[in-house]
């Protein structure tokens, strides 16, 4: 079936553009080109669309008020921006509703890239079952308006370390736990920080961004029934997860932004459990037991559930508008395999780092530990690094 892809843009000279760069998709793509918010809202009403690529700046309704809107109404539809505006303060409006920035000119293939990734990896996530045992739950993680303030705080001219510690201050039990981590072993710092301002100037501001989304989607739950599920020690493999995998995707040379993905990915990876556990306890319960029976874990869920733990968070957080590596990263990070393009990504580092860590010494659970996707790494070229990742992880 042909992906349906909605062009916004309100100037037609850049729609006529890119209907003749992407003529040669109209065989895998329905598309159709509109000038306006307005339009583009009063097509979605009529059809559904897989995807919707907005310009940024336009008359009355912007590119992140216009996707705003579209995840409100349809939030099934991947959101993106194309836009040759590099306007901080924009850009960090689309945090929260949009997947991905992508920067004029884009070139077709890239742009193709993009739109195969993030289609491909909203198939994998759009199963009705998999709607269906969402939908059902009562407690679900929120993104938290304090990482909206930061965002949009950060994003203004000259804003200081100053001013956005004192807006995490604010919060006293989310200062506290920042502190806490910060001055944990975990980040191994040589001095001990006693406000929230010398912990965003120490390890930057994305950095404190992944702390504020996790910590928070963790804290919501502390004191819930969580059936077999420990939530500190599922906190604490995610701390040591993402901390693996930004120190693998720095040994492989990724872009800085791609490393904080990764980090925040790590973070984030095991989120759905959480979400079971929470909302079905006792069925989570079953899970754990089928898998101390010698089943897989994600296997053992989609027995109980229809769905594993990846596909529920990776579901959540696509709702909550991350980036789509980070989305994939975490709905796929025990099935690599399904992604596409295969690329060295977030998703690669996680998948790794989650495998390295289980070959740590645990607490004996009876559940196998998962397993790495050989033919995976050896498509990307990388088995050979397995053995510097490990020692990397022996080095913390």
């Amino acid at each position: 079936m042909k992906k349906r892809i909605l062009f916004v843009d309100d100037e037609p000279m850049v729609l006529q553009g890119l209907q003749r760069m992407l003529r040669s998709m109209r065989a895998e793509w329905e598309m159709e080109f509109v000038e306006s918010a307005e339009a583009a809202l009063q097509l979605l009403d009529q059809k559904p669309f897989d995807v919707i690529i907005s310009d940024m700046r336009m008359p009355r309704m912007n590119g992140a008020e216009l996707l705003a809107e579209v995840m409100k109404r349809y939030p099934a539809t991947v959101r993106l921006i194309l836009s040759g505006y590099a306007d901080k303060d924009l850009i960090l409006k689309c945090v929260g509703s949009t997947h991905q920035y992508l920067a004029k000119p884009c070139d077709a293939e890239s742009l193709k890239a993009t739109v195969a990734r993030a289609s491909n990896l909203e198939d994998s996530l759009r199963n009705e079952r998999l709607k269906t045992l969402v939908c059902q739950m009562d407690r679900l993680p929120s993104i938290p308006s304090l990482y909206m303030q930061v965002v949009e705080k950060a994003s203004r001219f000259n804003t200081s370390v100053e001013e956005i510690g004192a807006i995490i201050g604010l919060d006293i039990g989310m200062t506290a736990q920042v502190l806490k981590l910060t001055n944990s072993a975990f980040f191994g710092l040589s001095r001990q920080f006693s406000n929230a301002a010398e912990a965003v100037a120490y390890l930057g501001l994305d950095t404190i961004k992944s702390l504020v989304l996790s910590i928070h989607a963790f804290s919501q739950f502390d004191k819930a029934e969580t059936g077999a599920l420990k939530i500190e020690a599922l906190w604490s493999h995610s701390l040591q997860v993402a901390g693996l995998a930004k120190r693998i995707s720095k040994l492989e040379g990724q872009e800085p932004k791609a490393i904080e993905e990764a980090f925040t990915a790590g973070m984030l990876h095991d989120i759905g459990k959480l979400v079971l556990a929470v909302n079905l306890p006792n069925e989570y319960t079953e899970a754990t037991h089928l898998a101390q029976s010698g089943l897989e874990l994600p296997l053992a869920e989609h027995k109980v559930f229809g769905a594993n733990h990846a596909d529920v968070g990776g579901y959540l957080i696509g709702l909550w508008g991350l980036p789509v590596p980070v989305v994939e990263a975490v709905a796929l990070h025990h099935s690599p395999s399904r992604a596409t393009p295969p690329i060295f990504s977030p998703l690669t580092s996680v998948h790794a780092a989650n495998v390295l860590e289980w070959e740590r010494p645990h607490p004996a659970n009876g559940a196998p530990p998962p397993h790495l996707d050989d033919n995976y790494l050896r498509l990307l070229g990388v088995s050979s690094r397995l053995e510097a990742w490990r020692g990397v992880l022996a080095e913390n």
